[in-house]
């Protein structure tokens, strides 16, 4: 009887206890006397710019570039990734051009990165990033370069990927999206989520190196093929010309996709030819032209 006692007690004193923090509260988010106080927001985001080609060490808060009146900016972009499968983005954020212009941008900053928290990494030349003009391409889906429409580089802070409608775009991490060059321009890969770092360098970024073919030029039997090769498959796009003319980003792409290597067919030998081939990618400038002369046998 006396254990039952002991438990009746101390079931009724811990009863009592859970009753007044029902009434009164934990302790977490409210005073002891149980009015209601503010719970602090969570982290803002934070970008740091820094490195040669800025004025200083800075850090954005978000919260405050939004309320930067002229450097805000919402379009819809286009995109092709490196399936290579196209969407749109619905996208709303900060010019990055503001942005860099408040770190002090420098005239001789040649090369930009962009740092997620997670370690992955984006980089850009001057030219790519800021003087290249960029579009938003309404017929990607169909390549169709047509009714283009001029767009800036953003962080944006509001997206929606597969969106071309605004009025659907929600909150999320800062998030790098760039618009295209060209309609058959792969992007996506370089829409760097969750950035909180930019450096920016007055270093040369240096220049992609040239292609190399197999097998190597000279005699070849007619029918044989030739594969192009680089050491950055995944990083950069190879063009190539047949008719002895310098290729272009126009001209005919050897990899098209970076996870479809099927995609990358070789090219067949019937005649004399030779080849020229352009390597382009994002973070250096392009190669220069290489050539390759085959003499069927």
């Amino acid at each position: 009887m006396i254990k039952h006692n002991k438990f009746n007690r101390c079931f009724l004193t811990m009863l009592a206890i859970s009753l007044l923090l029902m009434v009164f509260g934990s302790g977490c988010g409210t005073e002891q006397t149980g009015q209601p106080v503010a719970i602090q927001d969570e982290p803002q985001a934070v970008i740091t710019v820094s490195g040669s080609g800025v004025d200083g060490i800075h850090e954005f808060k978000m919260a405050e570039m939004k309320a930067w009146e002229e450097g805000q900016f919402e379009h819809i972009y286009s995109t092709i990734n490196n399936w290579p499968s196209p969407k749109k983005y619905a996208a709303r954020g900060i010019k990055l051009q503001r942005i860099l212009e408040a770190a002090g941008l420098k005239a001789e900053a040649k090369s930009f990165t962009f740092k997620s928290d997670d370690g992955f990494e984006w980089s850009f030349t001057r030219e790519q990033l800021l003087e290249t003009p960029q579009f938003y391409f309404p017929g990607v889906k169909e390549r169709d370069g047509q009714n283009s429409e001029p767009v800036e580089p953003v962080i944006a802070y509001e997206y929606l990927e597969g969106s071309d409608d605004l009025s659907k775009a929600v909150a999320g991490d800062p998030c790098l999206i760039i618009g295209q060059s060209n309609v058959n321009e792969q992007t996506n890969i370089t829409f760097v989520i969750n950035v909180s770092e930019i450096v920016v360098l007055n270093d040369n970024p240096g220049q992609w190196k040239m292609a190399a073919s197999y097998p190597l030029p000279g005699q070849i039997a007619q029918g044989e093929t030739v594969k192009l090769q680089h050491q950055e498959m995944g990083k950069v796009k190879m063009y190539y010309t047949l008719d002895g003319s310098t290729p272009t980003e126009e001209s005919a792409l050897y990899n098209p996709s970076t996870y479809q290597p099927e995609l990358s067919k070789p090219i067949p030998i019937e005649k004399d030819t030779v080849i020229k081939v352009l390597v382009k990618g994002f973070g250096k400038a392009d190669s220069d032209i290489e050539t390759f002369e085959y003499t069927v046998e």
